[in-house]
C-alpha cells in the first residue's frame, strides 16, 4: 500500500508540473521591459530634450529616419531643431507621470513607448501648458529609425506664431 501511495504522490507531481499552456506566437504578442539599454537611452535622450539640448540624438537616430509630431512629418535635423527650439518658447519644460518602456515583438518589431504629461510655461506670453504626450520611437539595426509623438499642439503653435510676430 506505501508504494503505491508513493508512485501515486510522484505521478502527482509530474503531471502538476506539466505546462499545458499554449504560447501565443503572433506577431503582436512579445516582451515587455522597462529597464532594458533601449528604454534607458529614451530616457536619456528625453532628458536632454529637457535640459535644452536635444543634438545628442544624432547618435542614436538612423541618419535617414523619418519623425513626426503629430501629422508633420521631419528629418532628423528638422525634428532635432524643432525640439530644441521649444528651449527658446518655454521655461520649465516638465515630463510629468514619465512612462519609458520597451516593447520586443514576436515579429522582430521594438518599439520604445514615452508616454508623460508636459508642462511648460511660456517665455512669450506668460501662459502655463500642460498637455498628455504619447510617444514611439522605433528601432531597426540598433539604432532609432523613426519617431512619433502626438500632443495637442495649440499651445506651441501659439507661441511659435508669438515668436515669429516679435522676430520679424
Amino acid at each position: 500500500m506505501k508504494i503505491k501511495v508513493k508512485y501515486l504522490l510522484v505521478a502527482l507531481m509530474i503531471f502538476s508540473c506539466h505546462d499545458d499552456s499554449k504560447k501565443n506566437i503572433s506577431s503582436l504578442n512579445g516582451i515587455i521591459n522597462e529597464n532594458d539599454d533601449k528604454s534607458k537611452i529614451v530616457e536619456k535622450l528625453a532628458d536632454s530634450y529637457l535640459q535644452g539640448d536635444f543634438d545628442i540624438a544624432r547618435d542614436y537616430f538612423d541618419p535617414e529616419g523619418k519623425h513626426y509630431f503629430n501629422n508633420l512629418v521631419y528629418d532628423v535635423d528638422g525634428i532635432i531643431e524643432g525640439y530644441n527650439f521649444h528651449s527658446v518658447l518655454f521655461n520649465n519644460i516638465k515630463h510629468n507621470n514619465r512612462d519609458i518602456y520597451t516593447s520586443y515583438f514576436n515579429n522582430g518589431k521594438i518599439v520604445t513607448y514615452h508616454d508623460f504629461l508636459w508642462t511648460a510655461n511660456s517665455k512669450l506670453s506668460g501662459k502655463s501648458y500642460s498637455y498628455p504626450c504619447h510617444c514611439r520611437w522605433e528601432w531597426k539595426n540598433e539604432k532609432i529609425s523613426s519617431t512619433i509623438c502626438y500632443v495637442d499642439p495649440t499651445g506651441i503653435f501659439y507661441e511659435v506664431n508669438l515668436y515669429q510676430e516679435k522676430n520679424n
